[in-house]
């Protein structure tokens, strides 16, 4: 598991310096070096985009003001399309985000279970401790983690807990004196400042120095991603929104004032250190690695490029055949930002004789003399009809029909 290696590093720390609090800085320190490649992984696919400002503003101030679905995905499809051609991966940033959470939350597991992790006590051990402590408690179940733990036995007393130890089903001799030496020569001090401040202790609105653990803890939270912000690439679509986020700026510091309020305070000290330090980390990564920055002539260059890459593509479309969806639907644009992308239909062709008696007349009566040379031409089609069927049948085969017979006038 990933939390054993870390646990041995936590108890180095502690052996080192007999403080729980310094341990637990030194400790938050060693963490971001671990997790530093991973940081500038990230800084330079950020970087990698920092570069693609230019041309992805350049198209991202085509479509401004158009919120259509059409104009919104057609632009996405342009921005996507300069990534590709630009070989920039959106995603690559994910992963390390997924290789960070699931080192925190081992993190979290090593600063919750001191018992466990800083003093080696197994999982027996520790139930059997636990029962021990629930019954001097007078409680039917203990829900409360180890640093509760740790706290609970500080108020009991050592000499208490180890007399309802020898209560315990299985519990034997040689169980209460592995134990009783864990608590006696291997006891995780968790105060500090000559014991003011006592880590494994939840605070309260007391007016005491633990209260300054939610307090601090509240104004890191929202001081914290403020700083880091300035030293972070800030995408167009980011800016965006900017507005949806300002309600889970103030959102998440209130919960972690409220949750520093509910957990032993060692837990809260520990997030005031990983606030300070991924504000520092985030300073140092951006003086390693920093953001380009663009010119008013390199932000031109960068539309004229956009726009002569736009005029190819129109050229390959007209002599592409017309677009569509395999369905036969065409979804445009409300705001006809997307015309170029449908081929113009050809218009019915008129014959040369009915645009010229045409050319000259005056507009209003373009369409009149246009419906009368249809009718025209109707009455022309109706009477060579009827020329036809009047014509005998009794013709020769040259086509012309015989003379009429004179009348006989001798009767």
């Amino acid at each position: 598991m990933i939390n054993i290696p870390f646990s041995y590093v936590m108890r180095f720390f502690y052996q080192l310096t007999d403080n729980y609090m310094v341990s637990l800085l030194l400790f938050a320190v060693v963490v971001k070096l671990v997790l530093f490649p991973i940081g500038i992984k990230t800084q330079k696919n950020m970087v990698k985009q920092a570069t693609l400002r230019p041309k992805e503003m350049a198209i991202r101030a085509k479509y401004a003001g158009r919120d259509d679905q059409a104009t919104k995905q057609k632009m996405q499809n342009e921005v996507m399309t300069l990534y590709q051609n630009e070989n920039y991966n959106p995603a690559a940033g994910c992963w390390p985000m997924i290789i960070q959470l699931i080192v925190v939350w081992a993190i979290y597991r090593i600063v919750y279970g001191p018992l466990t992790y800083l003093c080696g006590m197994s999982a027996e051990w520790l139930g059997m401790l636990k029962t021990a402590v629930m019954t001097l408690l007078g409680a039917e179940s203990y829900t409360g983690n180890e640093i509760q733990l740790l706290h609970d036995i500080s108020q009991q007393g050592v000499p208490a807990v180890l007399e309802a130890l020898g209560n315990v089903e299985g519990c034997t001799a040689e169980i209460v004196a592995g134990i009783e030496d864990i608590l006696v020569n291997n006891w995780p001090n968790m105060t500090v400042f000559g014991g003011a401040l006592d880590l494994s202790a939840t605070p309260t609105v007391a007016l005491n120095i633990l209260l300054l653990v939610p307090i601090l803890n509240l104004v890191t939270t929202w001081l914290s991603p403020k700083l880091t912000k300035k030293f972070t690439y800030q995408a167009p679509s980011q800016a965006e929104t900017d507005a949806s986020m300002k309600m889970m700026n103030w959102m998440m510091p209130l919960m972690i004032f409220w949750m520093a309020f509910n957990l032993p305070a060692a837990l809260g000290v520990y997030w005031i250190f990983q606030n300070v330090l991924g504000v520092l980390q985030q300073f140092i990564l951006s003086k390693m690695y920093p953001y380009p920055t663009f010119t008013d002539e390199e932000m031109k260059a960068a539309v004229k490029a956009v726009t002569k890459g736009e005029k190819g593509e129109k050229a390959e479309k007209k002599s592409s055949s017309n677009g569509g969806t395999k369905s036969g639907k065409q979804v445009r644009s409300l705001h006809h930002i997307d015309d170029e992308d449908y081929p113009e239909q050809p218009k019915p062709q008129q014959k040369n004789g009915k645009k010229k008696q045409q050319k000259n007349l005056p507009a209003g009566t373009a369409a009149e003399t246009e419906t009368s040379a249809e009718e025209s031409s109707a009455v022309e089609t109706s009477a060579e009809v009827s020329a036809a069927e009047e014509t005998p049948a009794d013709t020769d085969k040259s086509g012309i029909a015989p003379a009429p017979l004179k009348e006989d006038k001798r009767h």
